[in-house]
């Protein structure tokens, strides 16, 4: 038996393999430790994938975008295979945190599976978001702008800025109440046939949760972001600002700017139709009119 100094896990030694052109050891290895399909992949598998192929620098990468690329059909959704791009997008986003010079580049290739099919592969992109934030800090914010023209893909922005990870590398309100502005525009001015949309459901829902994970933070500046869309008339919108309102996290120390945005939505609502003026639905007699007019 060699001395433990010498022993290489199976994983690094399956990733190896797969380096040098032999990827099924490896491919088997994640999916039989995957524990998909199930409830819950094994994130400590993931996460050993996605230092391992860090460790080896550019030598890995041709690998994992070639996992994170496959397709729903070579990977279903709720099977054992879709645990390869799940690691792989995670991965992505490891190297990209960090190493500067391939972040531009893996970012592009995190925004193509922002809308992906599987939700574990778009749960994944938000993980790999939030690492890159995590080294790139305020400057990410920046550079994800072209994300927030779509709903999976502003949706993934806000879920990632409301980690602890990358939140807490953000010294400044600007730039996060820019992108949340976005993403309440893009809502707002969705066509009605997206209504139903699973993308724009996820960013009405981000929307629902995330300025008040990030108003601890930045206090006033969200408080003011939220009395802005108060006004709207949109009734969704305006759920989404109670939402944030209603939150645990928020409590007495926010108290007075809770009010003034709760002022702004009261000022706003659409007065109350008077039960007794509603008589209901009417007779269309143009017909008769047009009758008589001949």
């Amino acid at each position: 038996m060699p001395p433990p100094s010498l022993t290489v896990d199976p994983l690094s030694r399956a990733l190896d393999e797969a380096v040098a052109g032999r990827r099924e050891p490896l491919y088997e290895l994640l999916t039989r430790g995957s524990r998909l399909p199930g409830t819950r992949a094994n994130d400590a598998l993931a996460e050993a994938f996605a230092q391992a192929s860090r460790a080896r620098g550019t030598k890995a990468d041709a690998v994992v975008i070639a996992m994170a690329r496959l397709s729903a059909d070579e990977a279903p959704g709720a099977t054992a295979l879709e645990f390869l791009p799940v690691c792989a997008v995670l991965a992505l986003g490891v190297r990209a945190a960090a190493d500067e010079a391939v972040r531009a580049r893996f970012l592009g290739e995190l925004h193509a599976h922002a809308d992906d099919l599987r939700f574990r592969v778009r749960d994944a992109v938000i993980a790999a978001l939030a690492r890159v934030g995590s080294a790139a800090g305020e400057t990410l914010v920046t550079e994800v702008v072209s994300w927030m023209d779509g709903y999976f893909h502003a949706a993934a922005v806000l879920s990632a800025l409301g980690s602890d990870v990358w939140l807490t590398q953000i010294h400044a309100p600007g730039s996060v109440v820019a992108r949340l502005d976005d993403a309440f525009i893009l809502a707002r001015d969705a066509p009605r046939s997206a209504a139903r949309y699973p993308g724009r459901k996820a960013l009405v829902d981000a929307l629902g949760a995330v300025p008040a994970l990030v108003a601890p933070r930045f206090g006033v500046a969200l408080f003011d972001l939220l009395e802005r869309w108060a006004v709207a008339q949109d009734p969704e919108l305006r759920a989404v600002v109670e939402a944030n309102l209603a939150s645990r996290r928020l409590g007495g120390r926010f108290a007075p700017e809770i009010d003034r945005v709760r002022r702004a939505l009261s000022a706003s609502a659409p007065p109350v139709r008077n039960p007794d003026h509603d008589v209901g639905p009417t007779r269309d007699r143009s017909g008769a009119r047009r009758k008589k007019g001949r």
